[in-house]
């Protein structure tokens, strides 16, 4: 949601907006990840997150690289289609 919002309301050009959202979720998630540690509810899912922060750590310079050969309209366009799918699965996870 932080792309499109940055591009099309704060006139961000789409690789801003991309680089600026991946620093916004990473801090988010440190904070969340600070949190839950210091809460104690975060010993179950602890193997899986740390799986999951490593290949964000390894796969983070590709996607920059990657970025950077992709026009911005077909960032958005497989922005606009992660997004379809999250929906998809979110309304079916309703029911």
């Amino acid at each position: 949601m932080h792309v499109p919002a940055l591009s099309q309301l704060l006139c961000f050009p789409i690789h801003i907006a991309t680089a600026t959202s991946h620093f916004v979720v990473a801090i988010t998630t440190f904070a969340a990840v600070i949190t839950h540690i210091i809460d104690g509810t975060f010993a179950e899912g602890a193997l899986r997150a740390l799986v999951l922060a490593g290949g964000a750590v390894v796969g983070a310079p590709f996607g920059a690289r990657l970025s950077q050969k992709v026009s911005g309209g077909l960032i958005i366009r497989l922005l606009a289609v992660a997004l379809a799918i999250v929906a998809v699965r979110l309304f079916i996870a309703a029911f």
